[in-house]
């Protein structure tokens, strides 16, 4: 069996203890009612006084935090905005991710549904205006009655037809 140089454990030790002391960094410390520190990686919950709050991450000390009981008061109002501006927890992130991908799919739902109105509007333009252009020159246009009989349109109802008709091309053409 070969021992292994004390220098490397040493480094491995150290490595190890950088490693757990950078994410201890990034928490949050606060005394709860009973004098007990807490240690957490989210925000204290709002009964937490912010005399109480140790350590917070992004703030150097709580010495600098606060040095004079004013300053306290005056930092009260601003420890929302600091909860606010701590890093998102994975369920955050992902409500909002999957938050996004229903608006996304929702506006595309709706890019959608308006092309194929635009589209049937299109064509029942389309289709108007060839029924006017019929009605303008003159082709005989026949109607089925009730009885299965076939009409033909007179001139005053053929007069009548293309009024509707151009009614309608003014309301879906523009």
């Amino acid at each position: 069996m070969t021992r292994r140089p004390p220098i490397l454990a040493a480094l491995a030790v150290a490595f190890v203890a950088g490693t757990f002391a950078a994410g201890a960094s990034a928490q949050w410390a606060w005394k709860d009612d009973s004098g007990r520190l807490v240690y957490s990686n989210i925000p204290p919950p709002p009964s937490v006084k912010a005399s109480q709050i140790v350590r917070q991450p992004g703030a150097s000390s709580q010495s600098q935090r606060a040095s004079a009981p004013d300053e306290v008061e005056a930092e009260k109002p601003a420890a929302a905005p600091a909860a606010a501006n701590a890093p998102k927890s994975y369920a955050e992130r992902d409500a909002e991710f999957r938050k996004r991908q229903q608006e996304r799919a929702e506006n595309e739902r709706k890019a959608q549904e308006e092309q194929q109105r635009s589209a049937q509007k299109a064509a029942e333009c389309e289709r108007s205006r060839g029924y006017l252009r019929a009605l303008e020159d003159g082709v005989r246009i026949t109607r089925t009655d009730p009885s299965g009989n076939r009409a033909y349109l007179d001139d005053s109802q053929r007069a009548a037809e293309m009024d509707r008709i151009r009614k309608a091309v003014r309301e879906l053409c523009n």
